[in-house]
């Protein structure tokens, strides 16, 4: 009992991180597997015509029949993600503990993004009978990319503080800091995609509506904001593999801090 509150509180050893990184990475993509299977060879699914979120989609042109093997993907690995942040804010604290805890609040903010996305699938109903499913599905994949996106920029800019004022991580390595370029290059692509999708004119609307607690209004105009990310499918594929990729390269380079 005492190791699984460890666990959840993000104190694994080096050795334990990595055991916990591949049960995620098994486990969602496994799930996620297991969803694509399940989806009808006669909706043709492909990553050039199809977002990951079509198999998690009840629509009968979708996965109505295994749709929900994909929301226990996302719901699975945005829970089993929240030990990895915490494990993250841990090793980064001796940089700066309030830049630890700001970045842990971007990161947690993603999973629960990611939970949310695999409650409300993308389909056509409604969610008590006033919010459109889908509408709510693209709202929450669309906040999660922007948490996860402030999450693995602040860590940068602490990485950057650090080598150029503590230098809590530098080691006999020739150039310490230059390893942690890797899972940042992985991003910078989608990032730069993902910048040019989004309807930057557009995104007051819905911060002023949230502030208003105007939630059917926030959600309809947060939709309209990220409709140009959802149609641009290969992007989501993209995004989840470099934030997989990114989540564990970044994490098990950590691992030579307290």
């Amino acid at each position: 009992m005492q190791n699984v509150k460890r666990y959840m509180s993000g104190r694994h050893t080096p050795v334990e991180i990595r055991w916990h990184l591949a049960a995620l990475t098994l486990g969602y993509w496994g799930l996620v597997f297991c969803a694509w299977l399940g989806y009808p060879a006669k909706n043709h699914f492909s990553v050039m015509t199809r977002t990951l979120s079509a198999l998690g989609s009840f629509d009968e042109r979708h996965n109505p029949d295994w749709y929900w093997v994909f929301s226990i993907a996302m719901i699975y690995c945005g829970m089993a993600m929240i030990p990895v942040m915490l494990y993250i804010r841990r090793k980064c604290a001796t940089i700066s503990s309030t830049g630890a805890a700001i970045g842990a609040f971007f990161f947690l903010t993603g999973c629960a993004g990611l939970v949310l996305t695999g409650l409300f699938p993308d389909g056509h109903g409604k969610f008590l009978g006033i919010w459109q499913c889908r509408h709510l599905h693209v709202t929450a994949a669309g906040s999660m990319g922007f948490a996860f996106a402030l999450g693995i920029i602040w860590h940068g800019l602490l990485l950057l503080k650090d080598r150029f004022s503590e230098k809590t991580f530098d080691t006999q390595e020739k150039f310490p800091y230059l390893k942690f370029a890797g899972p940042y290059l992985v991003c910078l692509s989608v990032f730069i995609i993902l910048g040019a999708r989004i309807r930057w004119g557009s995104i007051y609307a819905p911060l002023h509506a949230a502030a208003r607690a105007s939630g059917h209004d926030a959600v309809g105009l947060m939709y309209a904001v990220t409709s140009g990310l959802h149609s641009f499918t290969l992007l989501e594929h993209l995004a989840i593999w470099a934030l997989t990729i990114y989540v564990i390269w970044f994490t098990i380079l950590l691992h030579n801090k307290p």
